[in-house]
C-alpha cells in the first residue's frame, strides 16, 4: 500500500514472462472471448457509434479489441499496456486472426502522451484501474478524459467511499475521482450482474 502503483505496475509489466502458452487460456481462448462481460463492454462502446477510433487502456493481448474489430472493421483500434511481452503476443495473435486495424503500444494508464487531445472517439478500460493506486488513478482518468472525444467507459469496481479500498486490488470512488474535470450529470454507473 505504501508504494501505491509502483509494485502493481512492476508485477503486470513482468507477469507474462513465465506464462509460456498459458496466456492463451487467460486472454484468447474461446472461453475468454465469450465471457459475458465482454458483450456488455462492446455494447457499451457501440452506443457511441459511428466510431472512427477506439482506445483500450490496459489491453493485454487485445481480446476486447479483437471483438471490437469484428463489430467495427473500419474503426482504427489502439491498445496500451505496461507488459511488452503480452503486447508482442497480442500483436502476433491479432495478425493470425486477420485483424489489421489494431495497434498495440506500451504505455501505463497514467501516461497517454502519444495521443493528442480529443483524438480518439471512445477510451475504455476493463479491470485495469484496480491495479492503479491512488497515487496515479486521478492522473490516469484525467489522461483518458483528455484523449476521449465522445466517452470514457470504465469496466471497473467502484465504491462510494471517501478513500479507496485495498484488497488484492484497488477499489476506487470514480464519482469522486472524476469530479474535478467531468460534470456530475455526465457520470453514469451501470451495475454488471
Amino acid at each position: 500500500r505504501a508504494f501505491g502503483t509502483v509494485i502493481d505496475e512492476l508485477y503486470w509489466r513482468f507477469r507474462h514472462w513465465s506464462f509460456g502458452d498459458r496466456w492463451r487460456d487467460d486472454y484468447v481462448s474461446p472461453a475468454a472471448l465469450a465471457h459475458p462481460h465482454r458483450t456488455l463492454l462492446v455494447d457499451a462502446v457501440a452506443r457511441y457509434a459511428p466510431l472512427g477510433s477506439i482506445l483500450e487502456v490496459g489491453c493485454a493481448a487485445g481480446t476486447n479489441l479483437f471483438l471490437l474489430a469484428k463489430r467495427f472493421p473500419a474503426a482504427r483500434l489502439y491498445g496500451t499496456d505496461v507488459s511488452q511481452r503480452i503486447l508482442d503476443r497480442g500483436r502476433s495473435w491479432l495478425r493470425e486472426q486477420g485483424i489489421t486495424n489494431a495497434e498495440l503500444t506500451r504505455a501505463p494508464a497514467h501516461n497517454l502522451s502519444t495521443f493528442a487531445d480529443k483524438s480518439v472517439d471512445v477510451v475504455f478500460t476493463d479491470a485495469v484501474l484496480i491495479y492503479v493506486g491512488p497515487d496515479r488513478s486521478g492522473r490516469a482518468l484525467r489522461e483518458m478524459a483528455r484523449v476521449a472525444r465522445k466517452a470514457v467507459i470504465l469496466c471497473e469496481l467502484h465504491v462510494d467511499a471517501a478513500m479507496p479500498i485495498r484488497r488484492d486490488h484497488w477499489i476506487h470512488n470514480y464519482r469522486e475521482l472524476l469530479a474535478p474535470f467531468v460534470q456530475p450529470d455526465a457520470i453514469r454507473f451501470s451495475k454488471i450482474p
